[in-house]
């Protein structure tokens, strides 16, 4: 049976295909046509299909949508055109490639061709081949890009201790939502890092890193790696700062001025009574040494006012008693002076 039907889709194939009405020739392309909630399959038209422009992401799935609901109930043949490559035909696929999918969607005459894990060389031409008669072919161009990775502010950037630091990295040419952006500071993943107050808010196509109070220590390589994207580095420079530096990117500046205003209030009154207590320690330490050398100044005027005392009352003691002492002294010198008066008159006699 197979073999019978093999042969029937080389006949089709080998057939002439009447090109000014059924087979849509590949034109330049456009976006491809996104069917709007409730809108109706008669507004779908082979014209608004023919050369449509797919683009999908390297490591993504790309999904080329056929609809034949114009052509009845007909089956649908995959080709890769510019290979000439059969992919599928009907539900069957063709080719060893396991990362090709084929859905069929009955109610919306819908075929859909899923190509998983995209490759470069999975970029090309693919036809969508209606089995009608005569065929039908639609075309469709299969763009395949790179997504990667842009962090704001690279590949160098500074900011000053005691900040807080956001990092924004935004993915460029995706076309998938990523499984997860995951961020790195010198080889080692921060995501649940709990050494640091560190945040990680993730939206569509965007994390940003966000860094309170900055460190010394959080300088250094810092890598977002998105799935299926390529990586962006940065390397980030800490310098000395103030508690109320501006923060990178102009934001959140108002609740680090309030910060800022808080400490250096609390510093202010700390010096204050520090210099307070310091002024009140020297006074009690020069009051202290003052009043030691007045108290030494009294003794001494008071010992030496005792000494006069003393001399005073001894000097009267001798007042006392040398009275007598002078007038016998006087006594023998005038006796002494007679005697050698008279020796003196004696000599000049004999003479």
């Amino acid at each position: 049976m197979r073999i019978v039907f093999l042969l029937v889709l080389a006949v089709v194939l080998s057939r002439p295909v009447d090109v000014r009405g059924r087979r849509h020739e590949i034109t330049a392309p456009h976006e491809y046509p996104k069917r709007q909630r409730g809108a109706s399959l008669a507004e779908i038209t082979p014209e608004s299909q023919n050369n449509t422009e797919v683009v999908a992401q390297l490591g993504g799935t790309a999904s080329i949508k056929c609809y034949t609901h114009f052509f009845g109930e007909e089956m649908v043949t995959w080709l890769k055109r510019d290979e000439d490559q059969l992919l599928t035909a009907g539900q069957h696929v063709y080719i060893s490639e396991p990362r090709y999918v084929i859905s069929h969607v009955r109610h919306q005459q819908l075929w859909e061709l899923s190509v998983r894990d995209v490759r470069q060389s999975d970029a090309g031409v693919y036809e969508c081949q209606v089995t009608s008669h005569p065929p039908t072919s639609l075309f469709f161009i299969l763009k395949v890009v790179e997504a990667r990775a842009v962090l704001q502010g690279g590949p160098d950037m500074h900011v000053q201790t005691g900040a807080t630091l956001r990092l924004h990295c935004t993915l460029h040419h995706a076309t998938e939502t990523p499984e997860f952006i995951f961020w790195y500071h010198n080889g080692s993943m921060i995501n649940y890092a709990p050494r640091r107050p560190l945040k990680v808010v993730k939206h569509q196509y965007k994390s940003v890193l966000v860094i309170s109070d900055v460190r010394w220590d959080d300088a250094g390589h810092y890598r977002c790696e998105p799935h299926m994207a390529r990586e962006a580095n940065l390397t980030l420079h800490v310098v000395a700062g103030e508690k109320h530096a501006a923060l990178h990117n102009g934001q959140g500046e108002g609740e680090e001025h309030s910060t800022a205003t808080t400490t250096t209030a609390t510093t202010t009154t700390t010096l204050f009574l520090s210099s307070g207590l310091l002024l009140l320690l020297i006074q009690h330490f020069y009051g202290t040494v003052l009043g030691n050398k007045c108290d030494f100044a009294r003794i001494n005027q008071k010992q030496q006012q005792e000494e006069e005392v003393e001399e005073e009352k001894k000097e009267e003691e001798e007042e006392k008693i040398n009275p007598h002492q002078k007038r016998e002294g006087n006594n023998g010198e005038a006796e002494e002076r007679t005697i050698m008066e008279e020796d003196e008159e004696q000599e000049w006699r004999y003479s």
